[in-house]
């Protein structure tokens, strides 16, 4: 059970640094698709994948007891949690990074990916020019 929960805690951040980076993208677009809110279809792609993360370490705890007792005990529940929070971690840079003129976020955005154009649903192309677009207003 403390597996789920730390997966659980990993997806709710992952949700609010979603719904900030949708805010700085609604701040620095306002004409952008985006609304800076949050989606009800994401509410319920998240809780579907807490519960194959959860299903998955019901499995790997009843394989590393029943199946493989005797190796000792393995933990296998706690790798796949593990695994599944250190993934939800990079999604979690990604979104604190994405449109964020921080040293820190630009450093960070050569190793992840940004996540501002699939908020738009824009390519990177579209996106570019769309940023220097603003770039240009605000230095006239």
């Amino acid at each position: 059970m403390p597996y789920a929960l730390l997966c659980v805690f990993a997806v709710m951040l992952d949700c609010l640094t979603a719904y900030r980076l949708n805010r700085r993208i609604k701040r620095l677009l306002p004409n952008a698709k985006t609304d800076g809110k949050l989606k009800s279809a994401r509410m319920s792609k998240m809780i579907s994948d807490l519960t194959v993360v959860w299903l998955c370490i019901l499995l790997a705890v009843g394989v590393d007891d029943k199946l493989l007792g005797h190796l000792g005990n393995l933990h296998l529940g706690q790798y796949v949690a593990a695994i599944f929070v250190l993934c939800t971690s990079v999604s979690i840079l990604e979104n604190e990074s994405s449109c964020n003129g921080a040293v820190w976020a630009r450093a960070v955005q050569k190793v992840v990916t940004s996540k501002v154009s699939r908020h738009l649903d824009i390519d990177e192309e579209e996106l570019e020019k769309l940023l220097n677009e603003k770039r240009h207003q605000h230095d006239l």
